[in-house]
């Protein structure tokens, strides 16, 4: 074998050595597990949940009302007059000193 040949096969088996170790790095790197939070007291999130479900009860009766106020000012604007009634003109111009 040459010394060419020798040189490829050693820089093969040094670059497959080092994608081994990198690709088993990756895998402990995803395989591990992550810490999970802990599970909490039950009563704390039910107290919780309670205060979430009132909270959207508010709001959407907050949108329903104004939902019920847009279609009233749609209504209003509807029914009123094409041409809306003009003022009168005053006759003469009067002109005051100031």
């Amino acid at each position: 074998m040459t010394e060419g040949m020798l040189q490829d096969v050693l820089t093969f088996l040094f670059g497959m050595g080092c994608l081994y170790a990198f690709t088993r790095v990756l895998i402990a790197f995803f395989g591990r597990k992550r810490p999970m939070a802990p599970a909490g007291d039950a009563a704390v999130l039910e107290a919780r949940l309670a205060r979430i479900e009132q909270i959207v009860e508010a709001t959407a009766i907050e949108v329903e009302r104004v939902t019920e106020s847009q279609r009233f000012l749609v209504n209003v604007y509807a029914q009123r007059p094409a041409d809306p009634a003009s003022l009168p003109k005053p006759a003469v111009r009067v002109t005051t000193p100031h």
